[in-house]
């Protein structure tokens, strides 16, 4: 290998992963050398501070709350006041679209029905003019 081991290679050599690679590498490179030996050793007074001085054992047990009726009743009451507020302002908005789709559909049909493009209204014009002459 030509640079020197990321963390997680030598993580990984450390849980128990030995490649050949790594190993080779190790034995060649005395700078990843010393930073295992750093690892090792930051690990090993881990360890040692953990016996000395074990976490002690948290029991868990099932806590049940249960909510005030108060919050309840306000929740109720609250959904009962909101819902007919926004319901009917849908209801408005809906109302409104269908007056805009109807008005589209409406210049739509005024447009399709048409003999002849607007642009050329003008000169139909002049052409019956010269034509009742």
């Amino acid at each position: 290998m030509n640079s020197h081991l990321s963390s997680e290679e030598m993580y990984q050599w450390l849980s128990g992963e030995h490649m050949d690679e790594v190993e080779e590498h190790f034995r060649e490179c005395e700078a990843c050398q010393t930073e295992l030996h750093q690892l090792k050793n930051a690990l090993a007074g881990f360890r040692s501070s953990l016996e000395e001085c074990p976490v002690p054992a948290v029991s868990w047990r099932p806590v049940r709350q249960i909510l005030p009726r108060w919050i309840l009743a306000t929740a109720a009451l609250l959904l009962l006041t909101v819902a007919p507020v926004y319901w009917s302002a849908r209801q408005q908005r809906l109302a409104e679209q269908a007056q805009a789709d109807e008005l589209l559909l409406e210049r739509v049909n005024a447009g399709l029905s048409r003999s002849v493009p607007a642009s050329m209204e003008p000169l139909m014009q002049l052409v019956s003019q010269k034509e009742n002459e």
